[in-house]
């Protein structure tokens, strides 16, 4: 994408703007009404909802997870950094931005909030957009968060060999071992 190119995505936080909202708050509300909907309308196991996506959909499930409890597994996919090494640095689709979020906390703070829930950052190794090396120094910052909450084992990365994609060897295999420790 140009740097000055019109998306879908920058007319859509424009609209936002004029209301008081943003693309990942509208998104993270679609989310949680998917959820409640689900939960009223089909035979799902209420104690196993996984959420995982790339890029946009990994911000996506950041977000959703770390506010809505009802997520029990969240694996974001070629977004989890920091905003320094990333968005903060890089140029980025306008729906990445959350204003001020900086001032709060980095990116593996927000992670922290899924705690102590199970949580996956996958990550390609030749990702351009959110490097390997800031997505390492976000995963040990948020290592640190869930050893202090007692479950140091909920949380890993996976690094994929390439570049910024969808990793599904690191995604469902995580799932499973968490869906399967949640039986009741």
């Amino acid at each position: 994408m140009k740097k000055d190119a019109t998306s879908s995505c920058r007319t859509l936080l424009m609209h936002d703007i004029l209301v008081g909202r943003t693309p990942i708050g509208d998104r993270v509300w679609d989310i949680s009404k998917l959820i409640d909907w689900a939960f009223a309308n089909l035979p799902v196991d209420q104690q196993k909802v996984v959420v995982t996506g790339n890029s946009g959909g990994g911000t996506v499930t950041l977000f959703a997870a770390a506010c809505d409890t009802r997520i029990s597994v969240a694996v974001p996919s070629s977004y989890f950094c920091t905003f320094t090494g990333s968005i903060g640095s890089i140029h980025h689709c306008e729906c990445n931005y959350v204003p001020g979020i900086m001032q709060l906390g980095e990116m593996a703070d927000v992670a922290g909030l899924i705690a102590p829930r199970p949580f996956c950052a996958v990550h390609g190794k030749l990702d351009k957009i959110f490097p390997i090396e800031e997505s390492r120094k976000a995963f040990d910052h948020l290592k640190q968060i869930y050893t202090a909450a007692g479950v140091p084992d909920n949380c890993e990365l996976y690094e994929g060999a390439e570049g910024h994609r969808y990793y599904k060897d690191g995604v469902w295999p995580f799932v499973k071992k968490h869906l399967s420790q949640n039986k009741e």
